[in-house]
């Protein structure tokens, strides 16, 4: 397995509201449309189902394919990986689960192509990251997609991420007549950029991004090779090992948002929270709203997903097995040992749940997370 990008947990409480996050039925200015991402309906699909006649379970001799988002080596693809090696011992059947790749777009290429193309069978699964629900949440014009069609599996929710700067660079962020510091993001829609686009505008750091990443994977070897000087991550692993290597230096973090307050990470003391660094600073009204929507993906991270329109005794089974999964413990023990040590597990509807909660967030909001990434030249 490959290292991924990370932190787990045992059992913590559920994943926490946005505080302070109006729903956008209730945000939207007078006299103004709040559009969301419009998209054909998939359409219906004759589909193989299991019955309480059948002679042998529905799996059986089966293989499932995992989609995968992002390229190999990242946060998502090593859940992915953990699932795939564990789910099919509680599927009935034990159908084999073979895991593939298909980056591009910070996860919206992979989402296009299963929305509009994959059958609801139940032989086909999408491991996504918290990227496409940003880029929904943004209405950037390549998504084809709705998440809140799907029909999800369940989700991996992992420690919030920690900002990383190349060691001895750190002085560069705060001097506006030094060169900029280089950013590497996927398509600048992940949760931890907001720390960095907020910085730039109410901290006037001195950044600039470089976009077409395909994960967390080629985030890290970019900067190993000095072409980058920041990026994020919220596995404990590979931010241990840079520091340890003498390679970077942690900035921030967004943080554990509990009862109204962002904590520090406990794995990670020492790292203060973005709401620390921003101090006095801190904005209110719709730039802080627009702040905590932006932040609002990782409430559900790395989910795994069905089509829309897959039927419900073919969900039963894969809720069913995913949630004897996370009480394994072998999967415990290998997220623990590779992905985190802080971790919370999400099953169907719950997922379902959150990911609506998130892409509710208020049209004002999203449209000022949309104008920063214009005016520091992330998206035209």
């Amino acid at each position: 397995l490959i290292v991924g990008c990370g932190p787990i947990f045992t059992q913590p409480p559920a994943a926490p509201t946005l505080a302070g996050v109006t729903p956008r039925s209730t945000m939207a200015p007078p006299g103004v449309a709040t559009p969301r991402p419009v998209t054909t309906p998939t359409p219906s699909v004759p589909t193989p189902r299991p019955t309480a006649t059948s002679s042998a379970p529905f799996y059986q001799g089966k293989t499932i394919e995992f989609i995968v988002e992002s390229a190999a080596g990242g946060g998502t693809d090593t859940i992915a990986r953990i699932t795939s090696g564990i789910m099919p011992k509680y599927i009935p059947g034990n159908p084999k689960i073979v895991v593939r790749n298909q980056p591009g777009a910070a996860g919206g290429i992979a989402n296009n192509i299963f929305y509009t193309k994959t059958k609801p069978d139940g032989f086909t699964l999408l491991q996504n990251s918290s990227s496409p629900i940003s880029m929904q949440l943004r209405d950037r014009s390549i998504i084809k997609y709705d998440l809140t069609k799907y029909r999800h599996v369940g989700n991996v929710m992992r420690a919030e991420s920690v900002i990383m700067v190349s060691k001895g660079q750190k002085a560069r962020l705060t001097d506006p007549g030094a060169k900029p510091l280089v950013v590497g993001t996927k398509e600048g829609e992940e949760t931890w950029n907001a720390i960095l686009l907020w910085g730039r505008e109410f901290l006037g750091w001195n950044v600039r991004w470089i976009t077409g990443f395909g994960g967390t994977s080629e985030m890290e070897l970019a900067f190993r090779r000095g072409e980058i000087d920041i990026f994020g991550t919220s596995n404990a692993f590979i931010i241990q090992r840079m520091k340890e290597e003498g390679l970077a230096e942690t900035i921030t973090t967004i943080g554990t948002l509990k009862d109204g307050k962002f904590h520090r990470r406990p794995d990670f003391p020492d790292v203060p929270v973005f709401t620390e660094v921003l101090g006095d600073k801190k904005p209110t009204g719709v730039p802080w709203q627009a702040y905590l929507a932006w932040i609002g993906p990782s409430m559900v991270d790395k989910s795994l997903a069905a089509p829309p329109n897959t039927p419900d005794n073919i969900m039963n089974i894969l809720t069913e097995s995913y949630a004897k999964m996370a009480k394994d413990t072998k999967f415990d023990e290998l997220m623990r040992k590779i992905v985190s040590e802080a971790y919370d597990v999400g099953i169907g509807k719950e997922t379902d749940n959150n990911m609506k909660e998130i892409l509710d967030a208020p049209e004002e909001a999203l449209e000022y997370g949309r104008n920063l990434q214009k005016k520091f030249d992330i998206i035209k």
